[in-house]
């Protein structure tokens, strides 16, 4: 685990020097001390959630910087198509595009990764009816395993556990590492609990190829005519 934070301590000082900026301006931005920076830097201190939280803020690449991963990230169109959907029939909606996006996947990507599919299985269980509760729950819940085992595989006690998945306590770095490493779960979706939905649909959707994208945009558009059609009926 050590190593994997010194790669992460690397990955921070290689970002920082690559937008041009000292860590006098970064601590700046980020409302602490040069000095508390230089330890976090240096790996004396374990860099807190609420200091991620805010580079994420910033535009900085959390999943590149805790997994080493690049993962493609633009906002798609369906994401747009999806803002004219009125609330009260988001979920029917969602829940549709949900299976499309899974067909999409299935055909571009049969060998989808431990992250996408993770993913998809999160984006799945928002629309069945449940409704979110935090992300952590939610791939414990995938994973089909008691808090115990969970709260045993990323080394902490249940008491904690319990509190993380009540969004009572958040992760610092190396607790997001134990996330990642055994549920495939990206950072940044830990960070973004409130609009996962929106972040994973913008993830799935640019792994599928345009020609699928495409079909997709079509019958989303015929729901959303068929929903305006209804209105006016």
């Amino acid at each position: 685990m050590r190593k994997r934070y010194e790669d992460f301590l690397r990955r921070l000082n290689q970002y920082r020097l690559y937008l041009n900026m000292t860590q006098d301006e970064l601590s700046n931005a980020l409302g602490i001390t040069q000095s508390q920076f230089s330890k976090i830097e240096l790996g004396k201190t374990v860099m807190p959630y609420r200091t991620l939280e805010l580079l994420e803020g910033m535009g900085w690449d959390i999943d590149y910087l805790v997994t080493g991963k690049n993962f493609d990230r633009n906002a798609s169109k369906l994401n747009e198509m999806l803002k004219q959907v009125e609330e009260e029939d988001k979920r029917e909606v969602l829940n549709v595009v949900t299976w499309l996006l899974k067909q999409g996947m299935n055909k571009c990507c049969p060998n989808m990764s431990p992250e996408y599919k993770c993913e998809m299985e999160i984006l799945q269980m928002r629309v069945s009816g449940e409704g979110p509760r935090s992300v952590l729950y939610e791939v414990r819940k995938i994973s089909d395993v008691a808090q115990a085992i969970m709260a045993e595989k990323l080394g902490v006690n249940i008491k904690k556990y319990r509190k993380l998945e009540k969004k009572e306590v958040y992760p610092d770095v190396e607790l997001l590492f134990h996330i990642y490493e055994v549920t495939r779960c990206k950072p940044s979706l830990i960070l973004h609990n409130d609009c996962v939905e929106s972040i994973i649909i913008d993830d799935l959707w640019n792994q599928i190829t345009e020609p699928v994208q495409n079909k997709i945009l079509t019958l989303t558009e015929q729901i959303l005519w068929f929903l305006k059609m209804q209105e006016i009926l």
